[in-house]
């Protein structure tokens, strides 16, 4: 806990003495931007590898399905199997070339087995053997080169699934940042109420011995945050006063021009108030002070 003070006073600081943005603002930009074009990368990474994978794959279809259509003629191997509903379809794409691998290992055993009856009955038939022994070649080229599409789809999905992970996260990490961004404090009270807390000071004026004319309430730089109350200004609408009768003065560089107030004079307001354009009315500062007049 007070690690997290701690941290929210060194935020404070340095939101409560900057002219324009903060530093803090500067660096969560900075880091939203990054954090956004990596995303981008990885995106369109992402998006290249769906693409290679899917010529990949409708180019192995394209040779697999030549393959089966020819084997399938052969009565007695093993039939396809039905596709099924609950596997998507790169791993369906997997299923089908393992079911032709079957259908070639049986049509392996049996050029085997017609090989051996042949050269048992036809031993002086050169030519037939010699064909037979081509044939169990090429069907075992076929088969390797099956597996070997198989292992590289495998390989290809975990890259996917790894580059969707590191999306994910990106993502949630972006949104961590731009609620970080978002947060913005506020305190009411009378003037001589918040001067005891520290969170305004009087400043400037000419320094006569009893009175000090000229002088301007400001945002105390050592002000503890915990003094403010914690608000997202992408939801916070409306901030409510606690005597809508009483008359507001706004000390920090907020502008009213960017919010709709009752009987307002410059800085000073009555009534609760609501803000019309959260972007120009937390621009200049986070930390919004309120005096009753």
């Amino acid at each position: 806990m007070k690690t997290r003070i701690f941290s929210l006073a060194i935020v404070a600081a340095a939101g409560l003495s900057a002219c324009g943005p903060s530093k803090e603002h500067a660096r969560a930009d900075s880091a939203t931007a990054a954090a956004a074009s990596e995303q981008t990368r990885l995106a369109t990474q992402l998006a290249a590898q769906k693409d290679s994978l899917t010529r990949v794959v409708l180019q192995a279809d394209e040779f697999i399905i030549h393959i089966d259509s020819s084997i399938s003629k052969v009565k007695g191997l093993p039939k396809s199997k039905s596709k099924s509903a609950t596997l998507d379809p790169l791993a369906q794409q997997i299923e089908n070339r393992r079911a032709v691998m079957a259908r070639v290992d049986a049509l392996v055993a049996r050029a085997q087995q017609t090989a051996s009856q042949l050269a048992r009955a036809n031993k002086d038939n050169a030519v037939l053997r010699a064909q037979l022994a081509q044939d169990s070649t090429m069907i075992a080229d076929l088969n390797s080169t099956i597996q070997r599409q198989t292992a590289m789809m495998g390989t290809m999905s975990t890259r996917i699934d790894s580059l969707t992970g590191e999306t994910v996260r990106l993502g949630a990490t972006i949104a961590d940042l731009e609620t970080q961004k978002a947060k913005a404090f506020y305190v009411v009270g009378s003037e001589d109420e918040l001067l005891k807390r520290g969170v305004i000071v009087r400043e400037g004026g000419a320094n006569l011995l009893i009175a000090h004319p000229g002088r301007t309430l400001q945002i105390s730089r050592t002000a503890d945050p915990a003094e403010f109350t914690e608000v997202d200004q992408r939801g916070t609408k409306v901030i409510s006063m606690p005597d809508s009768t009483a008359h507001y003065k706004v000390v920090s560089r907020q502008s009213l021009d960017y919010a709709t107030v009752t009987d307002r004079n410059r800085d000073t307001f009555r009534g609760n108030l609501q803000i019309a354009d959260a972007t120009h009315f937390w621009g200049p500062s986070r930390f919004l002070v309120i005096v009753r007049q």
